[in-house]
């Protein structure tokens, strides 16, 4: 199977239409759109299928037999449907703009109305313009974000839990389609590992977040900036050197930059992460592990790995402001963390009230829409110059 499979949602077409011609009719056209297709006759027959075929669009009939179609709107408010939704049916203008009013009403995601006969034009283009790109489509646009620049870095400060000064950015990358919007890190940065594609990507980031730091260092600002480092970076023979290269064209220091891996890469390939990092530990760079306690947590892990920071994942933080147990463990981590000379940092934080209850237990730094959400590069220094200390802890 093609790794990027499941990188990207398929296009899944459910047809619901009690005029078996209509139906034969429509059907076509989604298949000569490339959709994989359903059909259903009946409001009963489209249940079924709904459940079973989880379709990412829908083309529904208002009218027929045994049912009607803000009966089946109603049927999909309760289960929360996401797809998109085209109306078609013979009913006047007034009724159809109704219909879809109510469906929008209901919350759900309307994107087409039209009256019957649905000419064979109309269909085929509202059909394309909703039709999501298969993986090899969108492993295609990727490329061509990271060639021409489609691509941008945004920046999430991180502060100190004791006083609330700032410490850094951490560079998160961002792809905002020109006909789709904002696509999904988790679905662009998965599909960048399936195809080969993430070495480039991460290395458009640095580029960006290296340039940017200088821009910062500029304006009298002394902070680190943290970049997310795949396992198919590590494995790489040029990347320490080639990462050196990139700082001496800035003249960034390397103890200004800190890479990030996650837990899941170090546990895997341990001896892999242990010879990287430890060179770029030789170089003067700053290593994090990333996600701590989003999963199974390896503590023999952190003796071992040439890290400094320890980056606690949300997860793990929600459960220890829910719970006794939870405080006690991440109290543990801090603690665990501050004996082998480890930063420590919460992440995914929401509020600055979480200011005092960390710095309790001994956490260093935060992360998170509490402090503020992730910026475009244009917005930093000005966020910088007009943010006041916010006195958490």
């Amino acid at each position: 199977m093609d790794p990027r499979a499941d990188m990207m949602t398929a296009n899944r077409l459910l047809i619901l239409d009690d005029d078996p011609g209509a139906l034969h009719f429509l059907a076509e056209i989604g298949r000569r759109c490339q959709y994989e297709v359903a059909l259903a006759e009946s409001s009963a027959d489209f249940r079924e299928a709904y459940e079973r075929f989880d379709p990412t669009l829908l083309l529904l009939d208002l009218h027929y037999d045994q049912g009607d179609g803000i009966d089946v709107m109603a049927f999909l408010k309760r289960h929360e449907c996401r797809a998109r939704i085209i109306l078609v049916s013979g009913v006047d203008a007034r009724t159809l703009e109704a219909a879809r009013r109510i469906g929008l009403n209901h919350g759900l995601a309307i994107v087409g109305a039209t009256e019957k006969p649905v000419p064979f034009d109309v269909l085929e283009a509202l059909l394309l313009t909703h039709r999501d790109p298969e993986p090899a489509e969108w492993a295609a646009e990727l490329q061509r974000a990271i060639d021409f620049d489609g691509l941008t870095v945004f920046y999430q400060p991180k502060a100190r839990v004791v006083d609330g000064r700032l410490v850094g950015f951490e560079a998160l990358a961002r792809w905002f389609h020109p006909t789709r919007g904002e696509i999904s890190p988790e679905h662009f940065i998965q599909l960048a590992e399936a195809t080969g594609q993430i070495a480039p990507l991460t290395y458009l980031v640095l580029a960006h977040a290296i340039a940017d730091h200088t821009a910062w260092a500029a304006a009298g600002h002394r902070l680190t900036v943290a970049v997310n480092i795949s396992a198919a970076l590590l494995r790489r023979d040029d990347f320490v050197d080639t990462l050196c290269e990139l700082l001496e064209g800035h003249r960034m220091p390397p103890d200004c930059l800190i890479l990030e891996i996650t837990e899941s890469v170090a546990i895997r390939s341990p001896s892999l992460a242990i010879e990287v990092l430890g060179r770029l530990r030789l170089r003067g760079f700053h290593v994090a592990l990333d996600d701590f306690g989003a999963g199974y947590s390896n503590l023999a892990i952190l003796a071992r790995l040439p890290i400094d920071e320890l980056k606690l994942d949300k997860s793990i933080l929600k459960a220890a402001s829910e719970t006794r147990d939870g405080l006690t463990i991440v109290g543990a981590i801090a603690q665990l963390a501050r004996e082998l000379g480890l930063r420590t940092v919460a992440e995914g934080i929401e509020a600055f009230e979480s200011g005092g209850w960390l710095a309790d237990v001994g956490v260093d730094q935060v992360q998170g829409y509490g402090i503020a959400p992730p910026m475009p590069s244009n917005e930093v220094l000005t966020w910088i110059d007009r943010r006041s200390s916010p006195g958490i802890g």
